[in-house]
């Protein structure tokens, strides 16, 4: 009987250590646009109503504890910010090259709410589309008229053709632009390399294909080839530009298998590879280290009979090679065949993995939308206590130094804490934003429980609840830069009894 009550002592302690919620955690969101899907609303062309739209979304991703956005900025050689040698996107006006109106640029409008919010924004570019279908109407300057010879048809869409070298610079040159113009804190493109195979359809690039290929290489090599000298060449531009923006890349879910690769591949049986069919080399960029992080797209279940998502989160964790994996999770499933207790599994799953540090969650709809109550789900517990986004040593691992004159005084009936800003740290980065934690006496690492934090934001005082004025408590002020390096502790301001009334 004694042996029964330990293992369901034993049961309960795993079950909340699984469920308890990391100090460190990218929480994020896909916000699509193409098609109107996820912002702004379908016909919604009045730019003053599409900003009050992007309010409420991010106001209710930030109340449900997400510290990350990743919006869709370029469907298809168009463009949602000002800045941009391609046309205005016919999503903001219904026409391509159209400006919003009032005239306004909705990237620079929606980086600085995010900002206001504690919350990284990460531009979101498509890399091959060029049109969504043949029925697009094109406008004058987009770039099907400027160079259709760097395009090529392909099941009703135009798609660009990375074998031909100005192609890639293009492409490059666009990011460039961006992070010079905008204050990102991440490039992040998605699963769309070489288009998704169609039966009965092929790739028309063999003019290409001869005239750039290497003697003996074979087609499927010269198109991973053309895939890998872009996204070195993009990795390049982001460095080159802004060493500390974030460059990423959200890829389909499996990069081949077992039965293909068996030292490397994952262990499932069938379906699409990103390595064999889009001719996407995952494996390789992240190990050559041009991505700062993958986001693969596991959008099965865990009971999923090819794909079961356990095995393929497990493969990503290997296959990391010391970048930060965060999954990306079908949140869209919601709607159709998933309960969230699919989701609560994937993300205790992900939280057990060391190499996987976060999530991000397609599409933003589901979840402001609260579809089966998960957002609900993530406020009450997943996403319970506030965390912070893990640093990226590689792209800056200097910390701030810690606030000064850290204060505790009651002010007529509140308490209120405060401090200052800390000398120039040795690059002269400044604090970005503070954390304020909330301790006990004789309590263990304090500052590596995320439960403990009770703020998190830019200002330099708070008001501190009454409950928590109790004998032995104590509150500590760190600061963090805009990478999250986390200095040391300023001066604890402990409770002591005589001033508790």
């Amino acid at each position: 009987m004694r042996g029964s009550y330990l293992i369901l002592a034993l049961f309960f302690l795993i079950h909340s250590l699984a469920a308890q919620s990391p100090k460190r955690e990218l929480r994020g969101v896909w916000v699509a646009t193409v098609q109107n899907i996820d912002w702004p609303s379908a016909r919604n062309y009045n730019s003053l109503k599409q900003r009050e739209e992007f309010i409420d979304l991010i106001d209710s991703h930030h109340r449900t504890g997400m510290n990350a956005i990743f919006v869709q900025v370029r469907c298809a050689a168009d463009a949602l910010y000002a800045k941009s040698t391609e046309p205005w996107s016919a999503y903001l006006s219904g026409f391509q090259g159209q400006a919003p109106s009032p005239y306004y640029d909705p990237m620079e409008f929606m980086i600085e709410e995010s900002h206001e919010r504690g919350m990284e924004f990460h531009a979101w570019l498509n890399l091959n589309r060029a049109t969504m279908s043949s029925k697009t109407i094109l406008s004058s300057d987009h770039l099907a008229r400027r160079h259709p010879e760097w395009l090529f048809s392909y099941n009703g869409q135009l798609i660009l053709n990375f074998g031909i070298p100005q192609v890639r610079h293009y492409i490059a040159e666009l990011v460039k632009n961006l992070v010079k113009n905008y204050d990102v804190d991440g490039v992040h493109f998605d699963d769309y390399f070489y288009p998704y195979p169609v039966k009965g359809a092929s790739i028309p690039d063999e003019k290409t294909y001869q005239q750039y290929k290497f003697p003996e290489e074979s087609l499927a090599d010269w198109r991973r080839r053309n895939v890998n000298m872009l996204i070195q060449e993009i990795a390049e531009t982001v460095k080159s530009t802004k060493p500390k923006v974030k460059f990423g890349i959200s890829p389909f879910g499996i990069w081949r298998h077992q039965s293909i690769d068996q030292e490397d591949g994952s262990p499932t049986r069938a379906g699409l590879q990103s390595y064999d069919d889009l001719f996407a080399d995952t494996e390789l960029w992240i190990r050559k280290g041009w991505v700062d992080y993958l986001a693969p797209q596991l959008y099965w279940g865990t009971t999923h009979r090819v794909a079961p998502y356990k095995a393929l989160a497990t493969w990503w964790n290997e296959h990391s090679f010391d970048r930060p994996i965060y999954i990306g999770h079908a949140a869209y499933h919601l709607s159709d065949i998933w309960a969230p207790s699919e989701l609560t599994k994937q993300l205790n799953i992900s939280r057990s993995l060391p190499k996987v540090q976060g999530a991000i969650y397609f599409s933003s709809r589901q979840i402001s939308q609260n579809t089966k109550g998960w957002r609900d789900s993530l406020r009450s517990k997943h996403f319970e206590h506030i965390a912070l986004i893990p640093p990226m040593l590689w792209l800056d691992s200097i910390a701030p130094t810690a606030p000064h004159q850290v204060s505790l005084t009651k002010q007529k009936d509140q308490w209120i804490l405060r401090w200052k800003e800390g000398e120039p740290s040795l690059d002269n980065d400044p604090a970005h934003y503070y954390v304020v934690y909330r301790i006990q006496k004789d309590e263990i690492e304090p500052l590596d429980k995320g439960e403990n934090i009770i703020y998190k934001g830019s200002s330099k005082q708070i008001i501190i609840d009454p409950k928590w004025i109790k004998s032995g408590t104590g509150f500590v002020v760190t600061a963090l830069d805009r990478l999250h390096n986390e200095s040391i502790p300023g001066t604890i301001q402990w409770i002591v009894p005589n001033v508790v009334e």
